[in-house]
C-alpha cells in the first residue's frame, strides 16, 4: 500500500495511550503489515501560516520589468547551452 491509495483528509485519533486504534486503521482498508507515514496535524506546525499572494506586488517598477521578448532570449540561450553540453534536445 501507498500513499497514493489513501486520499488525503483522513485523520486518525490517537488514544492515551499514544496509539491508532485498530478499527480506525481498518475503516480505512489498512491492514497489520501495511506502512504509515504520518505528519504533525495543524495545531501541531511551527509559527503561523505565511501568506505569499501579492507579496511582490508593487515591487518592481515598469522600467526594471522583463519584456516577452527579454524572457525568450534568455529562454534560447538557455536552450542553446543545454544543446552545446548534452547534443540536440527533442
Amino acid at each position: 500500500m501507498s500513499t497514493a491509495d489513501i486520499p488525503e483528509g483522513f485523520e486518525f485519533v490517537v488514544a492515551a495511550d499514544g496509539s491508532i486504534p485498530a478499527e480506525q486503521l481498518a475503516r480505512r482498508g489498512l491492514r497489520p503489515g501495511d506502512h504509515l507515514g504520518l505528519v504533525p496535524g495543524r495545531e501541531h506546525r511551527r509559527g503561523p501560516r505565511k501568506r505569499v499572494r501579492g507579496m511582490l506586488v508593487g515591487s518592481i517598477r515598469p522600467e526594471e520589468a522583463l519584456t516577452w521578448e527579454d524572457f525568450e532570449a534568455v529562454h534560447r540561450a538557455n536552450v542553446d547551452a543545454a544543446e552545446r553540453r548534452y547534443g540536440t534536445l527533442g
